[in-house]
C-alpha cells in the first residue's frame, strides 16, 4: 500500500510576495497631485459632479411629469395655465439636462486628448489602462445622452397625451432611466476608485 504524499509544511518559502506599484492618487493628496494624473482626476470629479446635477434635475422633472400626468388624468382635455406652467418648468429642466450632456461630451473629449498626450508605457494610475479611462467616460456620456433623448421625447408629448395610458407611459418613461443601468454605475464607481475619489476598503 503506497503512502500518501507529504503536505508542504512551509508554503511561504515557495512563493514570494507580489508588490504592486502605488497609484499616484493614493501616494499624493488631491492638493499635491500634479501633471496628467491630476488632470485626469479633475475630469472624473467634474463627471461625477455633473451626474449629481443630472440626478437633481431628473428628480425635479419626475415630479413635474407626475403633476402633469395627474392633471391630464383628471381631465384629458386640460390645457389650463397650470398645465402650461408645469410644461414650461419641465422645458427648463430639459434645457438644463441638455447643458449637462454637452459637459459630458466635453469631458469625454478632454480625456481622449489627455490619453494622447501621455507618452509613457506605464498607466496614469494603477489598475486601468489609459484607454479604459477614456472608454468608460465615453460610455457614461453615451448612456446619459441616450437618456436625454427620452426626456426630450417626454417633454414634447406628455401635455398632448390622448388617453390615461399614454399619460402614464410618458411619466414612467421619465422616471425609469433605462439607458442609465447598473453597468453605467459600475463604470462610474471604477473611475472614482481608480482616480482616488473612492477609497478601497
Amino acid at each position: 500500500m503506497s503512502t500518501p504524499p507529504k503536505r508542504a509544511t512551509n508554503v511561504s518559502k515557495c512563493y514570494s510576495p507580489v508588490i504592486l506599484p502605488q497609484s499616484p492618487a493614493t501616494v499624493s493628496s488631491h492638493k499635491n497631485l500634479t501633471g496628467l494624473p491630476r488632470v485626469a482626476r479633475d475630469i472624473v470629479a467634474d463627471l461625477f459632479n455633473n451626474i449629481q446635477r443630472w440626478n437633481d434635475n431628473h428628480i425635479r422633472g419626475a415630479n413635474l411629469a407626475k403633476s402633469i400626468a395627474q392633471l391630464k388624468t383628471n381631465n384629458i382635455n386640460d390645457y389650463s395655465n397650470i398645465l402650461e406652467n408645469l410644461t414650461s418648468d419641465l422645458y427648463n429642466v430639459v434645457q438644463t439636462l441638455s447643458g449637462i450632456c454637452e459637459a459630458f461630451d466635453f469631458l469625454s473629449n478632454q480625456m481622449k486628448s489627455l490619453i494622447k498626450l501621455h507618452k509613457k508605457t506605464t498607466p496614469l494610475f494603477i489598475s486601468m489602462q489609459d484607454e479604459q479611462l477614456a472608454e468608460f467616460i465615453d460610455a457614461i456620456s453615451t448612456a446619459y445622452k441616450g437618456e436625454f433623448k427620452v426626456k426630450k421625447f417626454v417633454l414634447e408629448n406628455i401635455a398632448h397625451a390622448r388617453n390615461k395610458n399614454e399619460i402614464m407611459f410618458y411619466a414612467i418613461c421619465w422616471a425609469h432611466q433605462q439607458n442609465i443601468n447598473l453597468e453605467t454605475n459600475i463604470k462610474l464607481e471604477a473611475l472614482l476608485t481608480e482616480t482616488g475619489h473612492r477609497k478601497i476598503v
